[in-house]
């Protein structure tokens, strides 16, 4: 009988146990071995660069949050940006966020033009909501926010909020930007207000010149416009790359007629 009660208790108080196992939360090692498995790369490869456990789904285990950089990403930068879930036979799987950057209709010019140069983003949990901060090689903070409630429904992080940088006052109408270039004119306060003056110096000159000046005037404006695009465009660091050929451009007009040999103005009696 004796033998009996400690085999009960011993069977009771490893039911707990096994409950309690298999609701574990993910840690930092299960989450490197599965990123290199599935990435095809040693687990020694595998580089977590932000890793925390949040209860997303509300069903007491909390899902990995991790952002990391694999074998495959060499200086890209982090390749790994995901939220990790156990399954019932406890394996790992990766929940889905539904992205508004690149998904049709969910918001107008779905990356609206605020992200230049290089692009790099965090994931993490706050306040109860999955967010995506977005960074560049412009040399903002934070130009690009985006945030995330689970949905039990759709079984999936869907956008709920989004925070981006907003256009500043240039020579054209920035919602009719076409190329990255006239994006980053658009985003990049200090090139936007160098755009403004060298759009009013060269309106200027327009109107003080006549024939074949007016005409070379607006071919070396034309030939300024394409340079600008061809040089900054494959440039990280665009900012940086727009204000100098801007403040260039800017001192050029300035000085048009001593260095084209006009006649200086008559100044009006």
């Amino acid at each position: 009988m004796k033998s009996f009660f400690v085999l009960a208790l011993a069977l009771l108080g490893a039911g707990p146990t096994f409950a309690q196992d298999s609701k574990t939360k993910i840690s930092e090692d299960e989450i490197t071995q599965h990123i290199a498995k599935t990435a095809g790369c040693e687990p020694g490869d595998v580089s977590i660069n932000a890793f925390g456990n949040f209860d997303f789904t509300r069903d007491g285990i909390g899902q990995a949050v991790v952002v990391a950089s694999t074998c495959n990403t060499g200086t890209a930068g982090p390749d790994v940006h995901a939220v990790f879930a156990r399954q019932p036979d406890q394996s790992l799987a990766e929940l889905k966020i539904h992205d508004p950057i690149t998904a049709p209709g969910d918001y107008p010019r779905a990356r609206m033009g605020v992200l230049l140069g290089r692009v790099f983003y965090d994931l993490a949990a706050a306040d109860g909501m999955l967010v995506e901060t977005f960074h560049d090689t412009s040399g903002r903070t934070d130009p690009l926010v985006i945030k995330f409630r689970w949905s039990a429904g759709q079984k999936e992080f869907q956008p709920v909020s989004i925070k981006a940088a907003q256009p500043y006052h240039t020579s054209f109408d920035c919602a009719k930007a076409k190329t990255g270039i006239e994006d980053a004119v658009c985003y990049l306060q200090g090139v936007a207000f160098l755009d403004v003056r060298v759009a009013d110096t060269y309106a200027r000159l327009q109107d003080q010149l006549e024939g074949d000046d007016a005409d070379q005037l607006i071919r070396e404006q034309k030939e300024w416009l394409t340079k600008r695009d061809v040089i900054c465009a494959p440039d990280w660091d665009i900012s940086g790359c727009l204000g100098i050929l801007y403040q260039a451009r800017l001192l050029e007009l300035q000085h048009y007629r001593p260095l084209h040999h006009l006649k200086p103005l008559t100044p009006e009696p």
